[in-house]
């Protein structure tokens, strides 16, 4: 990425394809930052989280990451990209204390991307619901950028981590979503 940016200007389309594989787990990583805070972020959180769904699902069925024709032909300042990736090295080399490639032959499987796809197109889901309640944003944001860094890193660990959180964050949801419904029902 440090060489694409020093070549000159980077469209969208030519990160999308130099992150090939990455490029779903890349994308839900950066569109979640803002969300891993307490706050509900309301008319912000629904269509970020649908787009982060669509991401998953792309990723689940195995195609390529899916971007407007105007982002992906936009031309991005070669110092604004040589900025973002020299703060991500940065904050990975902080952070390779704890993440580093764990699992190869659990990466190197089919099904863990369609699993993980599975996990960050469900929790796009729940972080587009328009909940406005302390942390209804934060708990699958987490889930997303755990796994996703899980996926980008290669480690099976924060792969797995992140699809237990998942299963936790999916029981809160179905408790505040889909219990009072059916409360609701019940009292008709």
């Amino acid at each position: 990425m440090l060489r694409l940016s020093e070549q000159g200007p980077v469209t969208g389309r030519v990160l999308i394809d130099h992150l090939s594989t990455r490029g779903h787990a890349a994308l839900a990583f950066l569109l979640v930052l803002p969300f891993l805070q307490p706050l509900p972020l309301p008319g912000v959180s629904t269509p970020i989280g649908l787009a982060i769904a669509l991401l998953g699902v792309l990723m689940a069925v195995g195609l390529p990451p899916w971007l407007p024709k105007r982002l992906l032909d936009n031309e991005l300042p070669p110092g604004v990209v040589l900025k973002a990736v020299r703060a991500g090295q940065k904050l990975l080399s902080k952070a390779e204390r704890i993440i580093r490639p764990r699992g190869k032959w659990f990466h190197s499987q089919r099904w863990t991307h369609a699993i993980a796809g599975g996990v960050i197109a469900v929790s796009g889901v729940e972080l587009a619901l328009p909940l406005p309640i302390l942390f209804t944003n934060t708990m699958p944001a987490l889930v997303i950028a755990i796994t996703t860094v899980g996926l980008l890193e290669e480690d099976a660990v924060l792969v797995v981590t992140g699809g237990l959180l998942f299963v936790v964050v999916a029981v809160v949801f179905f408790t505040l979503t889909i219990l009072p419904l059916l409360g609701l029902r019940w009292l008709l």
